[in-house]
């Protein structure tokens, strides 16, 4: 195809915005790149478990969470398809959360469950996805918990435990000094008994995904990008 008839297939205004002194190659790359790009990206296929790194821009605390609140994040990393860039730095990624829980006085710690199911990107194009939370900073999430759920810290069994014992030796010492062997036995029960009612009495800490985290999400689904064929009858 030669340069001239390339020209004559463009709008005038896109002809006269043209440089003039460019090699026929590089003029007929120029032309083309666009085509390929879109090319690229209707046969894209993001395939599943595939992780997207994403910064929240908004704070999410299970103190006021609530099921179903939406959220969204931008993507800090391009996620790419056969070298080519499909999901730009940029693009948003809308999320909602799925369950969240507080911590209570007699019982665990609180958890926090964030889902993911769309994208979009800065051109407009936008996919339904889903995904969950792989890693977030400065949060303990199980391992072994496909869900993604976070946890808060401050395990009621632990404290309980530990200021339990805080507290008989610290009663022993008391009844001890006060009683010699025979208060020594009753102040560390006394002690123990004080120290585990403090210990249950203690809540756990909340789940804080403040604005600005970094979040690692991973894909439960493919993203397609295929273009679709237009449906019988469509012109």
């Amino acid at each position: 195809m030669s340069i001239q008839s390339i020209k004559s297939n463009m709008p005038s205004a896109q002809r006269r915005t043209l440089p003039t002194r460019l090699s026929p190659a590089v003029l007929a790359l120029l032309l083309l790149a666009p085509t390929w790009q879109a090319d690229s990206i209707d046969q894209a296929v993001i395939p599943a478990k595939t992780e997207i790194f994403i910064t929240l821009e908004r704070t999410i605390n299970t103190k006021t969470a609530s099921e179903g609140d939406r959220f969204y994040g931008v993507t800090d990393v391009p996620v790419t398809f056969q070298d080519k860039t499909v999901v730009p730095v940029g693009s948003y990624v809308i999320g909602f959360v799925d369950f969240a829980d507080k911590p209570g006085r007699l019982r665990g710690k609180s958890e926090l469950r964030l889902r993911f199911d769309t994208v979009i990107l800065p051109s407009g194009i936008t996919r339904k996805i889903e995904a969950v939370v792989q890693s977030a900073e400065g949060q303990r999430r199980d391992p072994n918990d496909e869900e993604g759920t976070l946890e808060g810290g401050g395990s009621q069994t632990s404290e309980t435990a530990t200021t339990g014992a805080g507290g008989a030796v610290t009663g022993g010492v008391i009844g001890g000094l006060s009683g010699g062997l025979k208060g020594l036995g009753v102040g560390t029960g006394v002690g123990a008994a004080t120290g585990a009612l403090i210990g249950l009495l203690k809540k756990g800490q909340h789940v804080v995904l403040q604005r600005g985290t970094s979040v690692t999400i991973q894909l439960e689904n493919d993203i397609r990008f295929v273009k679709l064929d237009a449906a019988p009858g469509t012109p």
